[in-house]
């Protein structure tokens, strides 16, 4: 295991003014700007449950807040335009005799989370499932690709539909996650252009890079039945002989197999396998890295870091989680964690350490 840390403390000065917007409750948002004392916000890959929490002062002008009101949150700077970061309903209030109250909201990751079902489909496609939990968990639903035809697929309640939904996108090669505006997305992964690029000496606090040994090598996926060779109304077949529905991905040590029942076609083995080789393959290396605030990046997003001294430390990440803080102390930053894209230049860590 190896980590490499810097600093930009030699970064040039500036300053700008944050701008946030919030919208629970009743209050104008001179009253939210007066008595906000402390902001977080952390959204993450499912099955994180996003949550943003709010501190406000004491004061007879601070807005009130019911349980069960929704509403949004925008950060950004007076020079700029906001962007929404986080949509969802409040869950919890906390009062104390100081006259303090703290408000914890949550969006539709929260939801998926509290529904745990029994429950069968045929002939249905990874999407169909995925937008039927989203519908009875009262969740919203943005873009949700079909992913692998499943000739039986059973949910059970050990899980709660959320971690369903994450092991359903790591066997189709997607990302799972609730976006700012409170809506399901499940979408394959594409590397596509940075949201934002950081650049250090500029606008890099502090940068860390993490490369472990592999979760997996050689990963091969095996399923049941013989959906693919019989047709479709063979998927409750047992095969006497795996190899049909068994499928390689990857290499190296260490070697993972995983036996998925739910797998009754040679084409979708073969997607499941790729898909968690390539899963695995992008938290071998990840990273953290502090910034001012940076309300463009989101879950799923793509960042991109710039100049650092060691090359090893440049290229381009998945964001995999953010968080925003902000307080009147410390004022507005955010917090990324993500994994290194393939064929960037966060590879070769070894040959510095």
């Amino acid at each position: 295991m190896a980590i490499l840390s810097l600093s930009g403390n030699d970064s040039v000065a500036s300053v700008r003014r944050p701008a946030i917007e919030i919208n629970f409750g009743s209050g104008s948002q001179e009253d939210w700007q007066k008595t906000l004392a402390f902001l977080s916000i952390e959204c993450g890959m499912a099955p994180f449950v996003d949550v943003a929490e709010i501190h406000l002062s004491t004061d007879p002008r601070a807005p009130s807040v019911e349980m069960e009101d929704s509403g949004g949150i925008s950060l950004g700077y007076e020079d700029s335009d906001t962007e929404t970061v986080f949509s969802g309903q409040v869950e919890y209030l906390r009062s104390g005799l100081n006259g303090k109250t703290i408000i914890s909201a949550a969006n539709g990751g929260a939801s998926l989370s509290r529904l745990r079902i029994n429950q069968s489909y045929e002939q249905q496609n990874a999407g169909d499932i995925v937008n039927d939990l989203a519908g009875t968990a009262g969740a919203g639903s943005g873009t949700i690709e079909s992913g692998i035809d499943y000739p039986f697929y059973a949910i059970d309640d050990r899980r709660n539909a959320y971690r369903h939904i994450a092991e359903f996108a790591s066997h189709n090669g997607f990302l799972a996650y609730v976006d700012p505006e409170n809506k399901l997305q499940f979408v394959s992964f594409s590397e596509g252009n940075a949201v934002q690029s950081f650049v250090f000496g500029t606008d890099i606090l502090s940068l860390q890079v993490l490369e472990a040994t592999p979760v997996n090598g050689k990963t091969i996926a095996v399923g049941e039945g013989a959906a693919g060779s019989e047709g479709q109304d063979a998927w409750n077949w047992l095969v006497k002989d795996p190899s049909p529905v068994t499928h390689q991905a990857g290499g190296g040590e260490p070697e993972r197999r995983f036996s998925i029942v739910a797998l009754r076609s040679s084409e979708a083995v073969q997607t499941t396998a790729e898909s968690l080789a390539s899963a695995a393959s992008r938290v071998n290396i990840t990273g953290r890295i502090l910034v001012p605030g940076a309300p463009v990046v989101t879950v799923g997003s793509i960042i991109e870091i710039k100049d650092a001294p060691q090359d090893a430390l440049n290229g381009k990440g998945l964001v995999r989680q953010v968080k925003h803080r902000y307080s009147k102390w410390e004022g507005f930053t955010t917090q990324i964690i993500f994994s290194k894209i393939e064929g960037g230049a966060f590879g070769g860590l070894g040959g510095l350490l």
